[in-house]
């Protein structure tokens, strides 16, 4: 009988370790406390925790992840200029991450910094030439940094990206935007400005749902 119970207790303990997600538990209690509350939606008090849980000397995914929603909560919260020097501090630790420079792009996007913002981009399109949405990113830095024909070159190579994807809905705001672009030709620089800051914000909300998303499911927390 002892032996039968020793046996499922192992069991059980090789599948707590070893099955994703099974009994899985943030490590500490800052991480914890860092997850509530951005998953109750306290945008503005997790910033606090995540940088409390940052100053543990968390491993490299765990740190990119704390790091980026950190960032993301300071942009979120109207504190641009915060969600910049996160993001740059984060990016000299980890310069050949992917997620790490899709922020970077994101947040010096959201100060116009459209020059260092397109060179964060060009990067995240080498490291994953599939996926779309940093084209986008890409795309709309070049049109902010007044280079509007690079923009719509790139916004091409997302569009038919999303094609081949099926991703409709995106297939679309790409084709619209560039017509927008094109649009925009015979006015002054700054009339575009409010368009820009919207699709802009667009990339970094997109990104946060989906493409982090996927980064934050591989956690398992």
């Amino acid at each position: 009988m002892k032996r039968g119970c020793t046996v499922a207790l192992i069991t059980l303990m090789w599948i707590a370790v070893t099955a994703p997600g099974v009994f899985a538990a943030p490590a500490n209690a800052e991480l914890k406390e860092a997850l509530t509350l951005d998953r109750q939606e306290f945008v503005a008090e997790s910033i606090a925790a995540w940088q409390k849980f940052i100053e543990t000397d968390p491993a490299r995914d765990l740190h990119i992840y704390a790091g980026v929603k950190m960032c993301i909560a300071y942009a979120k919260t109207g504190r641009f200029i915060e969600a910049m020097k996160s993001s740059q501090n984060l990016a000299e630790k980890y310069p050949d991450h992917f997620e790490v420079q899709f922020n970077l792009g994101n947040m010096l996007s959201a100060v116009q910094q459209y020059g260092k913002a397109a060179a964060a981009f060009k990067k995240v399109v080498a490291m994953r030439p599939q996926e779309g949405l940093g084209y986008v990113g890409l795309g709309l830095t070049y049109f902010g940094d007044g280079k509007t024909e690079e923009a719509v070159k790139v916004l091409r190579q997302a569009r038919g990206l999303f094609k081949e994807q099926k991703n409709i809905s995106w297939y679309q705001n790409v084709r619209i935007m560039i017509g927008q672009m094109k649009s925009f030709a015979p006015y002054p620089p700054d009339f575009s400005n409010l368009w820009l800051t919207n699709n802009i914000r667009s990339i970094r909300d997109t990104y946060e749902k989906g493409v982090f998303r996927q980064y934050e499911d591989t956690l398992n927390l």
